[in-house]
């Protein structure tokens, strides 16, 4: 039935998550991110369950949602099409860490560090609840990229 509206026509940004706990760090494209209250201020991501950094994103209780520009430099290529095995895509990026410990990818447009404040089920994927705790324009003239799916069935 998804294929059948078009719900894949339903535009959204390119992001990277980052988690990170002390020489850990982890990252993933994801593009299912949106505000969601304006006091406090929240975000919403969806994840699949399977993932692992859905787990590292419970047990250390924060994350860092990097917007991905136009002027990235490649930025995205380490993180598409997926995990792969024995393959840390932030090994191929320049990063760096913030006071809060989050990672920064040094070429994101912009940062939005959040503090997780609850995660749920919703369908096939878990939403999680972030509290947006400190922000940071890094190319102020740049744009975010956009998305748009082929189906409404899958990514």
């Amino acid at each position: 039935m998804a294929d059948s509206i078009p719900l894949g026509k339903i535009p959204s940004g390119l992001f990277i998550v980052t988690v990170a706990d002390g020489e850990s760090k982890e990252g993933f494209l994801a593009s299912w991110i949106q505000q969601a209250s304006f006091e406090p201020l929240m975000l919403s991501i969806a994840i699949e369950p399977e993932r692992p950094v859905l787990e590292r994103i419970r047990e250390i209780g924060c994350f860092c949602v990097n917007i991905v520009g136009h002027q990235n430099n490649g930025l995205l290529k380490p993180f598409w099409g997926g995990a792969k095995e024995g393959v840390n895509p932030l090994d191929a990026v320049e990063t760096s860490i913030t006071p809060r410990g989050n990672v920064v990818l040094n070429d994101s447009m912009a940062v939005l560090e959040c503090e997780l404040r609850e995660t749920f089920q919703a369908g096939d994927h878990v939403i999680v609840l972030g509290e947006v705790v400190e922000t940071r324009l890094l190319k102020p003239e740049d744009k975010p990229m956009t998305h748009v799916r082929k189906s409404g069935a899958s990514y």
